[in-house]
């Protein structure tokens, strides 16, 4: 019998009209508010969201011309939906999922008040929801019961964060197939009938996935929960792996800007892990966990935990590893230890929010969950980081063997290899990163400056600000090569750029001591001692020097420099002084010689003079400095005259970290 060539010609029309309405909804979304794009404008828009915190202001979500966009301004202005904003905005287009355009403005906003519309009634809600959750629970409980409800994790400390990064249990923080699943089953369970439980789960489902912001993964899985509960009903057979294909589509038309995001990338290459091999492994592995004297319960549960886990991870882990720099190997663990607690938090805490005598079990499981969670973050080289050439090179390697297993379906040999591989690559990192006497990194932290100084097992960093996210990104540079803490964090001076990462670094890993410059205002977020002379302490096999600044004049004057030597090698930072403290620092200090240099002041006009070049004649100069900051920096005339001495320059805008190895 011959098949039939055409049978495939409607599902090629299908996905060519797909393709053809996704593209037309790509290039229309934006259309509206395309012809502002790059200027300032005189407009007119809608807020719809509430005012939150953004780096350097207030931020809050606004339509213009029926566009969704966001809204940055300073000053001490709240609004709600609904009401009416007027005044000059800067737009820029954002090609984003929920963002389509940036509009920023530093002037005052006029404001009419107006009523919320029905598209804003789920941001209320969710609004009154947190509101609900902050009166009945306090610290970490609120944020992660927020985050495990609504998926907001704006309230996340950085050490809560870091702690679920590290131990790969990020995703119960992000709405997703896991939580509509929890609901639909409670309100099946409540229901005790399938038929029954279908007129109250879909709208309930409609309902929490409004809630949540209509995230890529909560409209996945409302999709494919939604086929689920109607199939039966129409006579129709259920099938996991099409729900998901008609789940993709349907987003690809209503928001194409979603396929590029990693949360809509992560929700369906984990979903689709778990329909191809969640089921296979469990049964396999129910068979050899079934076996006296575990109990049938336990092996079932067991073998679930680790299946659905392992299963998520075979597609996610390389979006993880691509959009976040890593991804943890404690992922199957964690879960297993942590993710029965969800169900309890998930719907504990729901309904503790109308039934108030329930917030002590939810508490409890809050509380469990966090003292579990913590001390497996901290287990060295938990995290498998694309910065670590020979764990990236064991990723690659164990997704060979994974093929291989698929291939053969024999799973020892590749196992036993991919764990031997493991090994061998752990050491191979340790052994890299602990083999050269001294190093020196300056993080790329945008505009700002944050240098890891590396000697003989012992770690001293030297400023740590600059981005928001300036202490992360010290923090994961230390995590990846298994440092848990420093020995010393020193501070240039207190400008923003120089120490705003430093709470979020001392939540992450341990911060023994904080060296500081004596000045008017001291900062108030952490306590500093300070250096009122200079003193010299050993970091492993290399010293380090402090050269508090006898110079008067502002902040920048006083920076605390510090000169870092090995047998012959010598390295001077300076933070932001100026030509007359570097003037002072020759005089005083009888420095003649260093080999590296880093460049005051970002690479500023004022900083870096000739006559420290002259007197110091480096080999090399570093200059940490953001990309297309505001500032010029680094200015012309500072490179000029590096240039014209023939000093070698690394600019972390341009080569990232700048690592420094002796």
């Amino acid at each position: 019998m011959k098949k039939n060539p055409l049978r495939f010609l409607p599902i090629a029309l299908l996905l060519a009209l797909v393709l053809g309405l996704s593209v037309w909804r790509y290039i229309s979304i934006p259309a509206p508010v395309r012809q502002y794009d790059g200027r300032t404008w005189e407009l007119t828009m809608e807020a719809a969201g509430f005012t939150g915190d953004a780096p350097y202001g207030k931020q809050v979500a606004v339509r213009l011309n029926g566009v969704s966009g966001t809204l940055y301004y300073t000053g001490k202005q709240d609004f709600e939906p609904g009401d009416i904003l007027s005044g000059p905005f800067r737009i820029t287009l954002t090609p984003r999922s929920g963002s389509h355009f940036k509009a920023a403005t530093y002037q005052e906003i006029a404001v009419e008040e107006g009523s919320p519309r029905l598209r804003d009634r789920p941001v209320i809600w969710a609004k009154a929801v947190k509101d609900r959750i902050a009166s009945l629970y306090s610290g970490d409980s609120a944020a992660l019961l927020t985050g495990i409800l609504t998926g907001d994790r704006s309230s996340f400390t950085d050490a809560l964060t870091g702690d679920l990064f590290s131990t790969g249990m990020t995703h119960v923080a992000a709405v997703s197939g896991m939580h509509v699943s929890i609901l639909a089953g409670f309100i099946v369970l409540v229901a005790r009938s399938r038929r029954r439980s279908f007129f109250i789960s879909l709208p309930m489902i409609f309902l929490y996935v409004a809630i949540t912001g209509f995230t890529p993964s909560a409209v996945r899985a409302g999709i494919m929960i939604t086929i689920f509960t109607v199939a039966p009903l129409l006579g129709r057979e259920y099938h996991s792996l099409r729900a998901l294909v008609t789940a993709f589509l349907i987003l690809c038309v209503l928001n194409p800007y979603a396929v590029f995001e990693p949360a809509m990338q992560l929700s369906f290459s984990a979903t689709l892990g778990l329909i191809l091999f969640a089921g296979k492994w469990q049964r396999a592995l129910e068979i050899r966990f079934s076996k006296p004297p575990v109990p049938k319960r336990a092996a079932r549960f067991i073998a679930s935990s680790l299946s659905a886990s392992c299963a998520a991870l075979v597609f996610s882990m390389p979006f993880a590893a691509y959009w976040f720099g890593g991804a943890s190997l404690l992922a199957p663990l964690s879960n297993l230890l942590l993710l029965w607690l969800v169900n309890i938090i998930f719907i504990g805490g729901a309904l503790s929010l109308a039934f108030p005598f329930l917030t002590p079990v939810a508490g409890a499981a809050l509380v469990l969950f966090r003292a579990v969670l913590a001390p497996l973050a901290k287990i060295p080289y938990a995290v498998l980081y694309t910065a670590q050439p020979y764990l990236l090179a064991w990723l690659l390697y164990a997704y060979a063997m994974f093929v291989i297993l698929v291939l053969t379906r024999r799973w020892k040999a590749p196992l036993l290899l991919t764990v031997s591989a493991l090994a061998v690559c752990l050491s191979l990192t340790v052994w890299r990163d602990s083999r050269f006497r001294l190093e020196i990194t300056a993080l790329d932290v945008g505009q700002g400056q944050c240098i890891v100084i590396r000697s003989g097992g012992q770690t001293a960093i030297y400023d740590c600000g600059g981005s928001a996210n300036a202490g992360r990104v010290a923090a994961q540079f230390l995590q990846s090569r298994g440092i848990r803490g420093t020995d010393a964090l020193i501070l240039s001076h207190y400008d923003n750029d120089h120490i705003n990462g430093v709470p979020a670094l001392a939540s992450l890993v341990d911060v023994p001591v904080i060296y500081g410059p004596e000045a008017e205002t001291m900062p108030d977020a952490f306590p500093v001692e300070r250096v009122g002379q200079g003193q010299t302490f050993t970091l492993g096999e290399a010293e380090i020097t402090l050269i508090p600044s006898g110079w008067f004049g502002d902040d920048n004057a006083l920076s605390l420099s510090i000169l870092v030597t090995l047998d012959g090698f010598s390295f001077l930072a300076t933070g932001d002084m100026g030509h007359p403290s570097e003037r002072w620092l020759l005089r005083q200090t009888g420095l003649r010689h260093a080999d590296v240099i880093m460049a005051g002041h970002h690479g500023s006009s004022g900083s870096t003079s000739a006559e420290l070049l002259d007197a110091l004649a480096p080999q090399a100069t570093v200059i940490s400095v953001g990309i297309n900051n505001s500032y010029g920096h680094p200015s012309r005339e500072t490179m000029q005259r590096l240039l014209e001495r023939d000093i070698a320059v690394y600019r972390t805008d341009r080569r990232g970290h700048v690592i420094i190895r002796v």
